[in-house]
């Protein structure tokens, strides 16, 4: 058995130079606080990291590689291949590792770390200590609820994230602190939501959300305008947030197939997308039924809310610069008037009261550069809304109103 020391110990019984380290046989190994001694597993273990790296240390590494091995204890002479400052990989996937030691903190030009195919059952705190860390791989681990976890916080350089095939639930809000994050992909998971802390995250390019239990998608989606790519297949979404249309210079690839949709947003049609999958949804069917509508009673707050914005909108410049300078005065009238949306119709403005109307669009048509054989729907619904009966009964549209039967 081979093991790297720097002082000396006992029970050894030859020594041989190595990079001005001293690899020594030994008969057994302490721990690092010298007050108890490994399981005769771990002794294994640690010898025989000890002699690959006595091996690497030969020369100016840049990746250690220690995989496939059923490793279960990673030895604090892991700290020895900080010499060269040339290490920028480091490579343990498919062993039995549950945690790392804090020698590993300096291994501080590390860029690339791969845990996949080990036990871990949290993501180990010293990876925060490493200051270069871009890659990070710990797929196929035991990960569960990640929401106390602190290692995010201090990863601010990492730029590809793989967490697929676990066991995760929740993650924590400090996903936000990764605000250099590229590639994140956290597929075949247990995921319950995404916290709104991922609209942080802007430089992402790719969202890989597949095979979870979402049941939606936080309003914050709407922040990445880098996104290129958003996978979110085989989860329980019952709906897709109205801000997603603000990727509609950045978002290329959408797959929300095998979900529990019923409609898309409004001005869905405006996303620039090349390749879209949609199928497998209980969508919303164009079946025309006769239904005959009345007109709406509105409240004081919506006439009035109805009446301040066409002054806004349709006043002369002298008007409204008095009127702007009024709410500006007056914060809760201000924050009532944000609300306002716009009908998709007439293009005035209301406040809570409203028709959810349907208008279904064709794919190949809209989408213009995607593929015809990248999707097999042809029609998809897209939420309209509409502010008032008035509108609806209009002749010069094709708008349907919603009915669930």
């Amino acid at each position: 058995m081979s093991l790297l020391q720097e002082n000396s110990s006992d029970d050894f019984e030859d020594d041989e130079q190595c990079q001005g380290l001293i690899i020594r046989r030994t008969r057994s190994y302490s721990t690092r606080t010298g007050q108890s001694k490994l399981t005769p597993r771990e002794t294994s273990d640690a010898n025989a990291v000890d002699q690959a790296i006595a091996c690497a240390l030969k020369s100016r590494i840049k990746a250690f590689h220690y995989t496939q091995k059923q490793l279960q204890f990673l030895p604090p002479s892991i700290k020895h291949l900080s010499k060269w400052n040339t290490l920028r990989e480091l490579d343990l996937h498919g062993n039995q590792l549950k945690s790392l030691p804090d020698e590993v903190g300096h291994l501080k030009f590390i860029e690339v770390c791969n845990l996949s195919n080990n036990h871990f059952e949290d993501l180990p705190l010293i990876l925060g200590s490493l200051p270069r860390l871009t890659k990070l791989l710990a797929f196929n681990n035991h990960l569960g609820n990640l929401s106390s976890s602190l290692v995010f916080s201090k990863l601010s350089n990492l730029r590809i994230l793989n967490l697929n095939n676990n066991s995760i639930t929740q993650l924590p809000a400090d996903i936000g602190c990764l605000i250099n994050l590229e590639i994140f992909t956290i597929e075949h998971n247990q995921l319950l939501e995404l916290p709104r802390e991922i609209g942080l995250c802007t430089h992402l390019v790719e969202l890989h959300l597949g095979f979870n239990s979402l049941t939606r998608l936080p309003l914050e989606i709407g922040y990445l305008i880098n996104l290129q790519t958003l996978i979110v297949h085989r989860n329980d979404l019952l709906e897709i947030p109205e801000s997603i249309t603000n990727l509609k210079t950045s978002l290329k690839h959408l797959d929300i197939a095998c979900n529990r949709l019923r409609i898309f947003p409004s001005k869905f049609y405006t996303l620039q997308l090349h390749e879209f999958h949609s199928e497998h949804n209980p969508l919303l069917e164009r079946v025309p039924i006769h239904s005959v509508q009345e007109n709406e009673i509105l409240t004081l707050k919506e006439i009035c809310a109805r009446r301040a914005m066409g002054e806004l909108c349709n006043t002369n410049g002298g008007s409204q610069a008095i009127l702007r300078a009024q709410l500006q005065k007056n914060s809760k009238a201000k924050d009532i008037l944000v609300q306002c949306t716009e009908c998709q119709f007439c293009h005035n403005y209301f406040l809570n009261t409203w028709l959810e109307c349907v208008e279904f669009i064709d794919v190949q048509q809209t989408f213009k550069g995607a593929h015809s054989q990248q999707t097999t729907i042809a029609t998809i619904p897209q939420r309209v809304l509409l502010c008032s009966y008035k509108c609806f009964n209009n002749p010069d549209h094709n708008y349907y109103g919603v009915a669930f039967v």
